[in-house]
């Protein structure tokens, strides 16, 4: 067994036995452009003399302030590799955010690509001593003239860069990753190099030098960043995709075996399944429904073999027809959304992780178990006597970034991380994610109510992309719903009301009996005091440029309840204070 991974020096000597195979892509132009492993090195080389040479020193923050691409990950390395702190950021960061995190960390040095990123930063130039492009615009210093001048810096002394890895150890300071909360300030999350590298080695995945990644999650996210790190590690192609609109035909092109994202795309997918299927007609609408409800219901039916031929290949060459494994993370799934992938061929493993203890469970693709989160990696977890999901791990966060009173708090004196999450450890080590322990609700009657699971069930209804629980201190639950707008004008034309508006629509008697028909699905599952008695649909896609998202979609639950107060109010006209 090959010796355990634990920083960057150690990384790009195991990367670089790759050599010449192809390694990332990005598409330009509207074509797929690949570089190597060798390129990828030298690249990687290159910028680090580069920084070096412009007093970016071991220890100093560097900010990356671009898109998921090739550039990205070179950038990232580059700042690794000289033992600087990488400071990913959000490509749609709020201004807000972007101050603050700037300044909290001290990034003075700062990778731009992308229009609105230099936009973005062009409104605070002067905070920065050194901006370099990644996209060759803007005022920066040119990415390939940064690299060139590293090049020379490589020939006049070819040892350096070597020396300058030669310093780096496993529990130097690696980078800071402000958390994507919910609610509140952001939190500098300090990580170590070992953080980053040591889970190169567990490997539930069964990687292949034959897997093709399709790479969509935000890189500045921790989830993206370490699947990222651990596939490069293995030799496996990454495709660098951004366009989210144009998602379906990367799928196509690309044909991965492998993808990672937040369920929240699983969900627009299994909508998208179910919507080809309701505006089909005759025997073809009568055999997909057919094939549909056989995977909802994880049958064992004898025909299964035969809607697996007629529908549900057609459903897998959807997703390019190779996919071996999608990994979910960074929200809970819904377990019969699990089963309904599983069940037409696309295994779906459900992992979990947190920024401050990296990836710490994930369902191995041979034995993956709906409804858990999975075995740990290398991490160690208990249940406490309140619920919480308790966490020791060799790769845990060093702290939070000035603020030690909240580390003391998050870690305990023996070392156990309090994650805030509810959990359960089922009989064969699997572990399973109830749920934030904050976001757990309390009406006014005094009983408490779980949200997420019940937000996952409205969200399968075909004209709902979001859902969110209302019930803290109410005397009953509700629902504000965002509608899915693509969806909506389908069903415009197939019930022949396409002259009415989206929110007359919402209004229309159609969709006021599919609502009822829903609630009262979603309602025979709960109890009587989880019961959803009304609801009312927002006339806005959340964003998260518009604040209601996280960038892993999750819900900014405090932000959505201010921002849509008035539409809450009118459900609890009783209790609204004039």
């Amino acid at each position: 067994m090959p010796p355990p991974i634990n920083a960057i020096n150690e990384y790009l000597i195991h990367i670089k036995t790759f050599g010449d195979r192809e390694a990332l892509f990005d598409k330009e132009d509207g074509f797929w452009k690949s570089i190597s492993f060798d390129d990828f090195y030298d690249r990687v080389r290159a910028l680090a003399l580069y920084l070096n040479a412009h007093e970016v020193k071991k220890g100093d923050k560097v900010g990356i302030l671009v898109p998921p691409s090739i550039k990205w990950t070179i950038a990232d390395f580059a700042i690794l590799s000289i033992g600087a702190i990488s400071v990913p950021l959000f490509a749609n960061i709020s201004e807000e955010n972007f101050v603050f995190e700037c300044t909290e960390a001290e990034v003075k040095t700062l990778f731009v690509g992308g229009v609105d990123q230099w936009k973005l930063l062009n409104k605070h130039r002067n905070d920065f001593n050194l901006v370099i492009s990644l996209d060759e615009k803007g005022e920066g210093y040119s990415f390939n003239k940064v690299l060139d001048e590293g090049l020379s810096l490589n020939a006049d002394n070819p040892q350096l860069f070597e020396t300058l890895l030669n310093i780096i150890k496993p529990d130097d300071i690696a980078s800071i990753v402000y958390s994507s909360g919910s609610t509140g300030v952001p939190k500098g999350i300090v990580l170590s190099q070992k953080s980053l590298f040591a889970l190169l080695a567990p490997d539930p995945m069964k990687w292949q030098e034959t897997d093709r990644y399709l790479s969509i999650l935000p890189l500045a996210h921790i989830f993206g960043r370490l699947i990222n790190f651990i596939l490069i590690g293995q030799g496996v192609k990454i495709y660098y995709f951004t366009d989210m609109a144009n998602l379906a035909q990367a799928f196509k092109e690309i044909k991965p075996t492998i993808t990672a994202v937040v369920p929240r795309l699983l969900e627009k997918v299994y909508a998208k399944f179910q919507s080809n299927i309701k505006n089909a007609t005759g025997f073809k609408k009568w055999l997909g429904q057919w094939a549909f409800n056989l995977a909802k219901h994880n049958s064992d039916s004898p025909f299964k073999a035969v809607a697996d031929k007629l529908v549900y290949k057609k459903f897998r060459e959807a997703l390019g027809g190779q996919v071996r494994v999608i990994i979910s993370g960074g929200a809970p799934l819904n377990p019969n959304l699990c089963r309904f992938f599983i069940n037409i061929g696309i295994p779906v493993a459900e992992g979990y992780g947190l920024t401050e203890a990296s990836i710490v469970s994930v369902n191995p693709v041979d034995k993956i178990k709906p409804g858990t989160v999975g075995v740990g990696q290398l991490a160690e977890f208990k249940i406490s006597k309140q619920g919480e999901i308790l966490i020791k791990t060799p790769v845990m966060m060093m702290e939070y970034f000035k603020n030690p009173e909240l580390t003391k708090k998050t870690i305990d004196e023996e070392g156990w991380l309090h994650t805030g999450d509810k959990g359960a450890v089922d009989e064969e080590g699997y572990l399973r994610f109830l749920g934030r322990i904050k976001e757990f609700m309390k009406s006014s009657t005094g009983e408490y109510i779980a949200p997420v699971p019940i937000e996952q069930m409205l969200e399968r209804i075909p004209f709902v992309d979001l859902a969110m629980i209302v019930a803290d201190s109410k005397k009953f639950a509700s629902v504000l719903l965002f509608p899915n707008f693509d969806v909506l004008r389908s069903l415009k034309a197939s019930q022949n009301l396409a002259h009415l508006s989206d929110s007359a629509f919402l209004e229309s008697d159609y969709i006021r009996l599919e609502m009822n028909n829903a609630l009262q699905t979603v309602n025979s599952h709960l109890n009587h005091w989880e019961q959803i008695r009304d609801y009312r649909f927002t006339d806005k896609t959340p964003t998260t440029q518009t604040g209601e998202l996280t960038p892993s979609m999750k819900i900014k639950r405090e932000v959505v309840l201010a921002k849509y107060k008035d539409l809450i109010d009118s459900m609890y006209p009783d209790e609204v204070v004039i």
